[in-house]
């Protein structure tokens, strides 16, 4: 083979190389083989981000059942969504995930998911986990599959879950289920106590808290402030007497050492969380806080 052969070949095996280096990062297939089909697509791709879809398609006489994830875990719903760095080196491994079928006529009853969402009056959505003992659950939102921020947190147990949020701004909302042993719970950057005193007038009724931490840069004069975590939580009593609720915030290891750090609070009635016109209580004054921190104070 000519020198000018061989470089030939060369050029070719690193071109091939750079087109497989942008294939899929898993390798799909269906359980039972003809229980369905698994169609791939990449969503977007950018120099730090490549999101993929894996849309599970269940043939004639089949549902489909859930995902078995590489290398452990598992996902309801029939859409997966994988985002990773290109820029990080994996293993060359086939990394196989599959998506599980049943027939249709071994189904006694709606299968139930993990994660429902409902659209509410007054521009609110509404989530509700079914949840299990003993695992702690993380509620993420993204309005562009990319960049995820927690909203919700709770521990299972055996009940349903149900939290309330603001529709997203500019009308685009994607939510996340984060699920895992306690062991894998994150450290809270702040936690504590918040109370506030009740008044006759709301009787028996139930409002719905809203716990925010937000970080800035207090280096950069009249920079807004974007938010670090929320956690919204419901079926708080508001009637007569003193009232206290406790709350977890932000992942601590996600913090950053060159920013501040402050928390807002307020209680709304039950359904309009976010609405400005329904907020009862709130949390006063400029309240700044460390990481990691115990944070108590009184709603006026």
């Amino acid at each position: 083979m000519t020198r000018s052969k061989t470089l030939g070949v060369a050029v070719f095996m690193l071109s091939l190389a750079v087109s497989l280096g942008q294939g899929f990062f898993y390798w799909p297939q269906a359980s039972p083989a003809e229980g369905g089909a698994i169609n791939s697509s990449i969503a977007s791709i950018s120099e730090d981000a490549i999101v993929e879809h894996y849309q599970a398609v269940p043939a004639l006489g089949y549902v489909f059942d859930s995902w078995s994830l590489y290398p452990q875990g598992e996902h309801a719903e029939s859409l997966y969504v994988h985002t990773y760095d290109p820029r990080l080196i994996f293993t060359q491994e086939i990394k196989m995930i599959t998506a599980r079928f049943i027939k249709e006529n071994t189904v006694a009853e709606p299968i139930r998911k993990d994660l429902k969402i409902r659209r509410k009056e007054g521009n609110q959505i509404e989530l509700s986990v079914f949840s299990q003992t003993g695992v702690f659950y993380t509620i993420y939102t993204s309005n562009n599959l990319q960049d995820w921020r927690g909203i919700g947190v709770g521990e299972g147990d055996g009940e349903e879950h149900i939290w309330t949020f603001p529709t997203q701004r500019g009308g685009n909302g994607f939510f996340r289920l984060l699920k895992g042993g306690a062991a894998v719970k994150p450290v809270s950057a702040v936690f504590g106590e918040l109370s506030f005193m009740g008044t006759p007038q709301f009787g028996d009724d139930r409002g719905t808290a809203m716990v925010r931490l937000w970080e800035y840069d207090s280096r950069i004069a009249d920079k807004e402030a974007e938010l670090f975590a929320e956690q919204i939580i419901e079926e708080i009593p508001i009637g007569p007497g003193l009232k206290r609720f406790r709350f977890e915030l932000g992942d601590q290891s996600k913090a950053n050492p060159n920013l501040d750090y402050y928390i807002t609070a307020a209680i709304y009635r039950k359904g309009k969380v976010g609405d400005a016109d329904a907020r009862i209580y709130f949390l006063n004054e400029f309240n700044r806080v460390d990481f990691p921190s115990e944070f108590s104070a009184m709603l006026r």
